[in-house]
């Protein structure tokens, strides 16, 4: 007699086909794959073979999955410097700003997905930008001020994110050095440095870039107050 086969038990299964969680991990893979162009909720439901009406019951669409996202890339910034009365407002941008870099480093092909979605009703990243613009008003910057401040240094850090994808060598003139001999000599000094420094010359750019953003921001914060007098 052939073994009774074992009756399927009722109700849901009781470990669940899908979460929010496995949706943003496919969808920082997708993202890598597909790019923006291709960043769509029909081809996510595809990578986690799925029908798309799945992935609806845990976000509202294409917008919210980046949203989440970009909350996942919120908990690797460090902004614990902007509520530590002890560090300086200095140190505390240099802090976030590679923890920043390094975040968005790690997932390079999502990089246009999160820095052109609205953080709206993202609790970690308003919560972050919270932190960071109260210590910039109490250090005077004018409320007006302190997010364009905030975004200034932003942009640069994106754009930072962006040349760790680079090949160490994209700004060699190759063939064409004899038609820039100083520009040729300051490339091929800058990568021998780096490499004396055990570092890559993107990283040499970032630091030089930090600094010297940092390094203004006591001029930006005196021209704030002067535009507010007037």
């Amino acid at each position: 007699m052939s073994p009774t086969p074992a009756k399927r038990s009722a109700g849901r299964p009781r470990t669940p086909v899908l979460s929010a969680e496995q949706i943003v991990d496919a969808a920082f893979a997708l993202s890598r794959t597909a790019g923006p162009d291709g960043f769509t909720m029909a081809a996510l439901a595809r990578s986690l073979s799925v029908h798309p009406p799945a992935l609806y019951h845990y976000f509202g669409g294409k917008a919210d999955v980046v949203r989440a996202m970009r909350g996942r890339v919120a908990e690797l910034l460090d902004v614990s410097g902007f509520d530590t009365p002890e560090m300086t407002l200095a140190d505390a941008v240099l802090r976030w700003a590679h923890s920043y870099r390094s975040a968005f480093a790690t997932h390079p092909a999502a990089i246009a997905l999160l820095a052109t979605t609205a953080i709206d009703g993202q609790e970690r990243s308003v919560a972050n930008y919270e932190s960071i613009t109260r210590r910039f008003v109490a250090e005077g910057w004018p409320v007006g001020g302190a997010v364009d401040a905030i975004v200034a240094l932003e942009s640069f850090i994106i754009g930072s994110a962006l040349d760790t994808l680079a090949p160490a060598d994209i700004m060699s003139p190759g063939a064409a050095a004899p038609l820039a001999p100083n520009f040729s000599r300051a490339e091929a000094l800058r990568s021998v440095k780096a490499a004396a420094q055990g570092v890559q010359p993107a990283d040499r750019s970032f630091d030089l870039g930090l600094a010297a953003l940092i390094g203004g921001l006591p001029a930006a914060l005196a021209a704030a107050v002067e535009a507010e007098r007037v």
